[in-house]
C-alpha cells in the first residue's frame, strides 16, 4: 500500500514537471515571439526610412540637372549673340546645337532612370505594405497568447 501511495505521489510530481516544463517553454516562446515582434517593427521603421530618402533623392538628379541648364541656357543665348557676325559663328552654331542635343540625352536617360526608380519604389512600398500587415497580424497572435 505504501508503494502504491508512493507511485501516485510520483504520477502527480512527474505530472506538475511535466506542466511546468510546458508553461515554461510557452513562457518562454511569447517572450521570443515577443521580442521578435520588436525586431520586426525596428526593421520596417529602417524601411520605411530608407522608403522615404529614397522618394525624396528619387528627382534629386533631374533637379540639379534642370538648374544646370537653367545657367548654361543664357549663356549659351549670350555667347550666340556675341559671335553673331563673326567667322566662328558657324562653330558656334555647331557647339549649341551639339550642346542641345547632349542636353537632350542626358534628359531623356534622367527620366529613364527615374522610370526605373518609380517602379522599385512602388514594389518596395507594397512590399512594406505587406510586411506591416505581417507584423500586425503577429502583434495579434501574440496578444491572444
Amino acid at each position: 500500500m505504501a508503494a502504491a501511495a508512493s507511485s501516485r505521489s510520483r504520477g502527480a510530481a512527474g505530472g506538475l514537471l511535466s506542466l511546468s516544463t510546458l508553461l515554461c517553454l510557452g513562457f518562454t516562446a511569447a517572450s521570443l515571439m515577443h521580442d521578435n515582434n520588436l525586431n520586426l517593427k525596428e526593421k520596417l521603421q529602417e524601411l520605411e526610412q530608407d522608403l522615404d530618402i529614397l522618394k525624396a533623392h528619387r528627382d534629386t538628379d533631374l533637379e540639379i540637372f534642370n538648374g544646370f541648364m537653367s545657367l548654361l541656357d543664357p549663356t549659351m543665348v549670350i555667347m550666340t549673340k556675341v559671335a553673331e557676325g563673326s567667322p566662328k559663328y558657324a562653330l558656334m552654331e555647331d557647339y549649341v546645337k551639339s550642346t542641345k542635343d547632349f542636353k537632350e540625352k542626358v534628359k531623356s536617360l534622367i527620366d529613364g532612370n527615374n522610370e526605373g526608380l518609380d517602379a522599385k519604389i512602388l514594389k518596395f512600398d507594397q512590399d512594406l505594405r505587406t510586411n506591416k500587415k505581417l507584423v500586425q497580424a503577429l502583434e495579434e497572435y501574440h496578444a491572444e497568447l
